[in-house]
Parts: C-alpha cells; structure tokens; sequence
C-alpha cells in the first residue's frame, strides 16, 4: 500500500508540475487556434491524471495513515491527533482532487456538446456532481467542528460551483452560445482548483519561506481570487 501511495504521488507531482504551466498556454492562446485546441486536450489529459492519482493518495490514507506516514507517524507525541489530522487533510485534498476532475470533465464536456448538453447528463458525469457534493460537505463539517476557515470557504466555493455545474447539466433550456461560457468557467476553475492544492500542500513550505506562516492562508486564497477576477472579466467578454 505505501509503495502505490509513494508511486502514484510522483506521478501526482510530476505531472502536477507540468499542468500548472502547460495551463497558462490555452488561457493566452487565441480561443479556437490549433495550439489552443492541442494544448487544451494535453492540459485536460494531464489534469484527468493528475485528479485520479491524486483521489487515490487520498483514498490510501483514509484508509489506513499509519502505514502510508509510517516514519512521522513512530515519531508523533500524539498518535490519535497525527492521524486525526492526516485524516482531515486527505478529506481536503480529496474534494480539490474531485474539484479538479468535476471541473474538467464538465469543460470538455460542454464544449462537445455545445447546446445538447447530453453526455453532461449521463450517469459517470452525475457521479463526479454526487463526489463532489459530498466531499464538500463533509469537508465543511471537518471546518466547522475544527475551526478550519480554510476548510469551510473552499467547502463553500465546491458547493456553489458544483450546485452551478448541475444547474446548467439540468436546465430545460439554456441560453444561445452560454456553453463557450460554461467551457471556459469550468477550465479555469479547474485550474484554481490545482493552484490551491499546490499551495496548499506542494508549495507550503517554499511559500512559508517567501512569505512568513502568517500569509500562507492569503497565499492559499490567492488563486481563488485572481482566478475569479479573471473568471468575470472572460465571462463579460464573451457574453
């Protein structure tokens, strides 16, 4: 179990580190070119993997921490608290992981589909809505009994994004051309997603470095942010 947990996090992080800069190039990329599309679908692969090799990690801890963090875990004053806390982050991850993969599956999707909106609705597509619902509110529940702000706000941000995903799956009509807008929403928040993991587990320790424990909580919030900002101004753009 360790050693697929240790297997499937460096491929977690190799391909991680590649989709954070390959994510930019759709974004700058004028929308519809070839290396918008070429790099769109490289970006959509990788984050696919990068969101499954990330569930499982998660996955592996709920399971059983002690053997996953052996080393930390014999070197722990508090036994039941390490694994309490392991427990907890993996819940956390596992939501962005969902968030991730919700989010890009639902982009492609909506760009395929345009109006049709069918294989949004299909039963695969309404298990990730499910996943993603359910990560969010227990991971809100880790918030609030914790005291975790970290926890509740991006339990909050799920739950909005996901009850929007589904909205726009489910509706009875949609507006002429708002599938560009939904295919966009979804790639960038997939990559808001992915930013916040980074810096929430990845680049901790050089943000801590950069920036002082004290700002660590913004830097965890700063994708969420400029990614939003960023959000509103493509979606009046191409409204």
């Amino acid at each position: 179990m360790q050693y697929l947990h240790q297997f499937s996090l460096v491929l977690h992080i190799i391909v991680g580190s590649c989709a954070l800069i390959l994510f930019w190039v759709p974004v700058l990329a004028k929308k519809g070119s070839k290396i918008h599309n070429q790099a769109g679908r490289a970006y959509t692969y990788s984050m696919q993997m990068v969101a499954l090799s990330g569930i499982l990690c998660c996955f592996l801890v709920l399971l059983d921490p002690i053997v996953i963090y052996q080393a930390s875990y014999s070197q722990a004053l508090n036994k039941a608290l390490f694994i309490d806390t392991a427990r907890e982050r993996a819940s956390f991850l596992l939501m962005l992981s969902f968030l991730v993969l919700t989010s890009v599956m639902h982009g492609v999707r909506a760009l395929r589909d345009k109006a049709s909106r069918q294989s949004l609705m299909r039963a695969d597509m309404v298990v990730n809505y499910i996943a993603l619902c359910c990560s969010a509110l227990y991971v809100g529940y880790l918030g609030s009994r914790g005291g975790h702000i970290l926890y509740m706000v991006f339990s909050v941000l799920s739950l909005v994004i996901v009850i929007r995903m589904m909205r726009y799956s489910f509706a009875n009509t949609v507006k002429p051309g708002q599938w560009v807008v939904e295919h966009l929403s979804a790639m960038i928040g997939s990559g808001i997603a992915a930013y916040t993991a980074f810096s929430a587990v990845g680049g901790r320790y050089l943000l801590a470095e950069l920036l002082g424990e004290q700002a660590i909580l913004m830097a965890w919030l700063a994708p969420t942010i400029i990614g939003t900002i960023g959000l509103i101004i493509t979606k009046r753009r191409y409204r």
